[in-house]
């Protein structure tokens, strides 16, 4: 028998274990907490997880293929993983639908100011002067065109929005009206009414986003982290909010999660903080379910092509 490991935080799990059972060739072990993962390594071959680190790695001299239930991996060791000849496959295009319509959410937030509504609602302050702007019209520069992406851009498009993007190289992709390169980033900050950070993580982007491009932005201007917080330069992030250089924020990551009780952000009145949830979906183990089908049917049979094989040394 062949050993999998399963560990994931999203429920319901039997998702999961229906789709496991019909392969008789497998010894199938479920792990209900992370922090005991590395306790049923030792003689997994494969192993399907939200969360893995070196302790996981080290314990599993057998493992041959990992398959990540999110899509950004920067916390995985890459390194080890890489090193051992481990195969990493993970969930990119999973949070597409989700995260495309958390971000319309978040720009139609800001765009009527629903950010100060709520907070009025808590002090019971009845207050009509709050301009009610709308999104059609106004251009988004979304960082990052992967799935989301490219989910964001129709969904951006077809609500009257004008979409330009932030891509490694360019190309044509539906939806998108202008693609710039990451030498040519800020050009999508001075023309943006909308920044949507979906950058992943990596030594390259590490707090990429700062306070230059900060400076460049329109007035009035809003911003939405759904991302990497570590893509952006916390310090000089709290400055443009505190000086209005950018009128609102919504962000889901941010450098250091939790995010300290002590941190600014939390008390400034343009912000809306959620706690990394936008990926979060009561369907999330539905839709990786085919996902993981067609890549664990490739890795038995040794026919096909994996799908969202991560590069890494690119990181994702």
């Amino acid at each position: 028998m062949r050993k999998v490991v399963v560990c994931s935080h999203v429920q319901p799990v039997d998702i999961l274990k229906e789709l496991l059972a019909v392969y008789p060739q497998l010894s199938v072990v479920f792990c209900d907490e992370y922090k005991n993962l590395s306790n049923y390594m030792g003689e997994a071959e494969m192993l399907i997880t939200g969360f893995c680190n070196p302790e996981v790695v080290t314990a599993a001299p057998r493992l041959k293929w990992i398959q990540a239930l999110i899509a950004g991996v920067d916390t995985y060791p890459l390194m080890e993983i890489k090193q051992r000849d481990i195969i990493l496959t993970n969930g990119r295009g999973i949070h597409r639908i989700h995260m495309a319509e958390y971000i319309i959410w978040a720009m139609i937030t800001m765009a009527r100011n629903l950010h100060v509504f709520m907070r009025n609602q808590q002090d019971k302050k009845w207050e009509r002067n709050q301009p009610q702007g709308e999104i059609s019209g106004a251009t988004v520069g979304i960082l990052g065109l992967g799935e989301i992406g490219q989910e964001t851009a129709t969904k951006a498009k077809a609500m009257g929005m004008y979409v330009i993007g932030l891509k490694k190289n360019k190309a044509d992709i539906q939806d998108v009206d202008e693609i710039f390169t990451y030498q040519e980033m800020a050009e999508v900050f001075k023309r943006s009414d909308y920044i949507i950070n979906l950058l992943p993580y990596t030594p390259q982007t590490d707090k990429i986003v700062n306070r230059k491009y900060f400076d460049l932005m329109k007035p009035g201007a809003c911003y939405v982290n759904v991302g990497r917080g570590k893509t952006v330069n916390e310090e000089d992030l709290i400055e443009a909010l505190k000086t209005k250089k950018i009128r609102a924020m919504v962000s889901d990551v941010f450098y250091q999660e939790p995010l300290d009780r002590e941190n600014p952000l939390w008390e400034l009145d343009n912000v809306v903080i959620t706690p990394h949830i936008c990926g979060e979906n009561t369907k999330y183990l539905e839709k990786a379910a085919d996902l993981i089908r067609h890549n664990l049917d490739v890795y038995l049979t040794g026919q096909g092509k994996m799908r969202n094989l991560v590069n890494l040394d690119a990181g994702y």
